[in-house]
């Protein structure tokens, strides 16, 4: 069964990036696919230390909260990442998980000398950026952090669903943004894998 992971960087239950999330998947699941719904700020991570080349026979020396991420991300058809803009970026705890996926992609010593980046697995999945900020802002550097993990993950960027907003509320994301979520979930699940 294919499966849709979403990494939320929200730790704001009921608002918009979390309820733009829950209809994403809700349109995944309503398409026939699995869901795996990651809340960033329930998950004991580290931070990354930059070990360097071939930290671990796993995937990281440290073993918390995202050994589940690996796991999820590993097994995924696609990916949808959230988070509201906080100082032009992803929220912190996202970011701490986005750190800690380097070595989803990690520098090795290759065979007859040198180091190279090397990736753990192929670049099939497809994914998207859900994010949520003020008009007075912007969201195309945290967008432009999303989809450089993505590359590094194993996935490629296709579309960003921004609920930009004049108002203060929790929550406030309207209806029609809630449609295009769920109709993107139900997308990146009948979509076949990407050519690596």
């Amino acid at each position: 069964m294919r499966t849709l992971v979403a990494l939320n960087g929200s730790p704001v239950r009921g608002g918009s990036v979390d309820r733009m999330l829950q209809a994403l998947l809700a349109g995944a699941e309503a398409a026939g696919g699995r869901t795996v719904h990651l809340r960033c700020d329930e998950l004991d991570v580290r931070p990354c230390v930059a070990c360097g080349p071939e930290p671990a026979d796993g995937y990281c020396v440290f073993h918390d909260g995202m050994d589940a991420v690996y796991a999820a991300l590993e097994a995924a058809h696609a990916v949808a990442v959230g988070s509201p803009v906080w100082f032009d970026g992803v929220s912190s705890q996202l970011k701490l998980v986005i750190d800690r996926c380097n070595c989803v992609t990690p520098l090795v010593r290759l065979p007859h000398g040198g180091e190279a980046c090397v990736p753990r697995w192929q670049r099939t999945r497809r994914g998207v950026f859900v994010t949520a900020c003020s008009a007075d802002h912007r969201h195309d550097f945290a967008e432009r952090m999303v989809r450089g993990w993505m590359k590094w993950t194993g996935a490629k960027w296709e579309e960003t669903l921004a609920w930009v907003h004049a108002d203060n509320a929790v929550g406030s994301v309207t209806p029609d943004l809630l449609d295009r979520a769920r109709a993107i979930g139900a997308r990146l699940i009948e979509s076949p894998p990407l050519e690596s």
